[in-house]
């Protein structure tokens, strides 16, 4: 992964601070498929690479099918 710099107001920095790890690993990759979406959007090829590419790796790092469906359901 590759860190990039977002600019947010000043309320939403103090809250990412003071969040807890768990909480802001959640955040971040709720942005990093947004943003992936967003720039994706007219290579629907690349952007199916790119899922798998981040499914192995969100594996690798302890993300299950259970928990991904729960950060899911919480979108809706």
């Amino acid at each position: 992964m590759e860190r990039i710099v977002l600019e947010v107001d000043d309320k939403v920095a103090k809250a990412w601070r003071e969040a807890p790890s768990d909480k802001r690993r959640d955040i971040a990759s709720k942005i990093n498929i947004r943003i992936s979406k967003e720039l994706f959007e007219y290579d629907k090829a690349g952007f199916q690479l790119y899922l798998e590419d981040l499914r192995d790796k969100m594996a690798d790092r302890g993300l299950t099918q259970e928990i991904l469906d729960d950060i899911l359901k919480d979108e809706s």
